[in-house]
């Protein structure tokens, strides 16, 4: 029974896991509507999840289109990557907003930025310094190529846009728009939603969770792992059948009370006592039969010392009074 407790604790404390890691994407999200997703932290696997499934919702045609709005200077290799290939397969539907003013996208979410159909700049911001402190020469050229790729695949500049790789270049807004790296340049939000022709009622904002960061490629395989939908179905069927045999067994099985327990062990003393004079009459024949015959070789000797003992008078003997008693 015991056993049991312990694989329900399990089943349970897994399931638990699962569905606080599982990425949430509002399902009434209808084909009008844009997904916003404010990015201004370092992009890892956590935030890389969560624009994978919005880009998902878009693909499948549950949104219209994926604002991402970029404010980050730093950023992780491999989450950055996997959401370089998710955006690229609806990069028409992505629009990479980096703003408000004052705003930086560097290191790995330049790579975001440029993966996006459209890239927006506000007045105030830049973007570069794509290397992200890689000196390895082998690395900082296949960098630079997948950056040319990305200009190509959307139409900017690649050779502004490698430079950014190989020379760690940083461009301002102005100066990224007239080298043709981003696509539109605007004052504010309001003016990014008026040029692009965006109804704010529509725009859905998706906040990332508030939970710890995963940046370890261990940590993540296990959080992906536990957060399988059909893991966790089948981890949630798994419970309630354990509950339920549970309480099969509790039901079939009697329980056993005090007062059971103590007329077993008086049975058990009474049994014991009606074989003790058995076990007693085989413990004295096995004494017996062990005990050697006596020899006058092996009798012992009688004791060479005297004992003093009183005497004591005869019971048939008459006690005679002193003479002083009889006198009287």
């Amino acid at each position: 029974m015991r056993y049991w407790r312990v694989i329900q604790v399990l089943l349970l404390a897994a399931t638990t896991i699962s569905a606080l890691s599982t990425p949430m994407v509002k399902a009434s999200a209808t084909s009008t509507q844009i997904i916003l997703i404010r990015i201004n932290s370092a992009i890892d696997y956590k935030t890389a999840d969560l624009i994978a499934n919005a880009a998902g919702a878009v693909q499948q045609g549950d949104a219209a289109k994926l604002l991402l709005e970029l404010d980050t200077d730093s950023g992780y290799y491999a989450p950055s990557m996997q959401l370089v290939d998710h955006l690229s397969s609806i990069r028409t539907k992505v629009i990479a907003y980096v703003g408000p003013a004052g705003a930086v996208s560097s290191t790995f979410s330049t790579f975001v930025a440029m993966a996006s159909g459209l890239l927006v700049m506000n007045t105030g911001t830049s973007i570069g310094k794509a290397a992200g402190g890689v000196e390895d020469p082998d690395t900082v050229n296949y960098l630079a190529g997948v950056m040319k790729s990305l200009a190509v695949m959307n139409g900017r500049n690649a050779l502004a846009a490698a430079e950014m790789v190989t020379g760690n270049v940083e461009y301002s807004a102005d100066d990224a728009y007239s080298k043709g790296v981003c696509d539109l340049e605007v004052d504010s939000y309001r003016a990014l939603l008026s040029t692009l022709n965006l109804n704010a009622t529509n725009i859905v904002e998706i906040k990332p969770s508030q939970h710890p960061s995963v940046n370890s490629d261990t940590a993540y395989a296990l959080v992906k792992f536990f957060a399988d939908p059909f893991l966790m179905k089948t981890l949630l069927v798994g419970c309630a059948v354990l509950v339920m045999l549970d309480l099969l067994i509790t039901l079939v099985r009697p329980r056993r009370s005090r007062l059971d327990e103590a007329n077993r062990t008086l049975l058990e003393l009474i049994r014991l006592e009606v074989l003790s004079p058995d076990l007693c009459l085989l413990t004295n024949e096995r004494h017996l039969n062990d005990t050697p015959l006596q020899t006058i070789a092996n009798t012992p000797s009688p004791p060479t010392f005297k004992i003093n003992r009183l005497s004591t008078p005869s019971p048939n003997k008459r006690l005679e009074r002193p003479m002083e008693v009889r006198k009287r």
